[in-house]
């Protein structure tokens, strides 16, 4: 169990944030899984051949020693800049920050690398020998080359996909937020895994090992669909926030099942099309029924409709089930007036 208090200062300085430099952690984070299913199939065994293909022997290193600090992450400061608020920085606006880094803290960040006492063998200790003759050419040049080698990592393995990573990113966060107006902000931690929860006055996530980090800083959430778990990276020296990349939810499939253009016609009516005006954001069949003046049960059958036609996605949050529209749906003309119907 990783325990994180939070006192009610660092509770209200929490908050969510978009990075492709947190979509690279995760992405290259030892410990995901070594299989993956979906859009975002990208195994650890994958990401190793990457880096040897490439020639990224620096990140590679880096990488390795992060398994020093099992259960918790650690990745130096320079690498994991502040996230920027209100906007989604492009990959190279942090790769520049990486590059950039003031020396002296590259150089402390750097001793907390080589100081590490690590107990896993040899590839350890090769790890140690490529940082150490790195860090003998000057801190300016180890952030340089380490910037490169993100930049070529990000060309290989990441640009394809990202403009719809950083998408999804955004619309789990508005999902987030949605669940902090309703639920609060423990309900909003409990929804980020199955395996992380908020009471007392401190974060929990369950995980190998006991470990209680420190008390006084503030989290930074970062959604991420390479993220198959919680990770969790806290810095020792405490010079920047703790930062917990979580699990982005699936984004709704572009197109609808086999079969549902032949039954559209018998899906759309205008008491489904008012429902799937109002589902841009997620909601509840509780919600919509006070929206539209309907039963629960009225509602529930026009979304059973909807979500198999594909027009509509739903998820689980705790004891509630969202309904949101999909991208078809949104293609749909917008709802005309309604009559009166004997099921309202």
């Amino acid at each position: 169990m990783i325990t994180i208090p939070l006192s009610a200062d660092a509770l209200a300085a929490t908050r969510f944030a978009v990075s492709p430099l947190m979509h690279a952690g995760a992405l290259l984070h030892p410990y995901r899984p070594r299989t993956t299913t979906g859009a975002y199939s990208l195994s650890s065994s994958h990401v190793s051949g990457v880096l040897r293909e490439q020639r990224l022997h620096l990140l590679a290193a880096v990488r390795q020693m992060v398994h020093a600090f099992a259960p918790v992450f650690y990745a130096p400061v320079f690498l994991t800049p502040p996230a920027a608020a209100g906007r989604i920085p492009e990959p190279h606006e942090d790769l520049h920050r990486v590059a950039s880094a003031p020396s002296r803290v590259v150089a402390r960040q750097l001793d907390s690398l080589l100081g590490v006492q690590s107990q896993h063998g040899r590839a350890a200790l090769a790890a140690l020998r490529i940082l150490r003759r790195a860090a003998d050419r000057g801190e300016a040049d180890f952030a340089n080359q380490l910037a490169c080698e993100l930049d070529r990592f990000w060309l290989r393995g990441l640009s394809r996909t990202w403009s719809e990573a950083a998408a999804g990113a955004a619309e789990d966060i508005a999902l987030r937020t949605r669940l902090l107006a309703d639920h609060g902000m423990a309900g909003a931690l409990g929804s980020l895994h199955e395996s992380v929860c908020y009471g007392d006055g401190a974060l929990r996530m369950v995980g190998p090992g006991t470990v209680e980090v420190p008390a006084g800083g503030h989290l930074v959430l970062f959604p991420s669909p390479w993220a198959h778990t919680w990770l969790l990276s806290v810095d020792p020296q405490e010079q920047r926030p703790a930062y917990l990349i979580y699990p982005a939810r699936p984004r709704p499939s572009s197109s609808p099942p086999d079969g549902t253009n032949r039954s559209m016609g018998g899906v759309i009516g205008p008491t489904r099309s008012a429902l799937l005006a109002d589902l841009e954001v997620a909601r509840t069949t509780t919600q919509l029924a006070a929206l539209h003046h309907l039963s629960a049960s009225t509602v529930s059958y026009h979304l059973g409709l909807l979500h198999r036609a594909g027009l509509v996605s739903r998820t689980r949050t705790r004891n509630s089930m969202y309904y949101q529209r999909t991208v078809p749906a949104a293609a749909l003309p917008r709802p005309v007036a309604e009559p009166a119907s004997p099921s309202r």
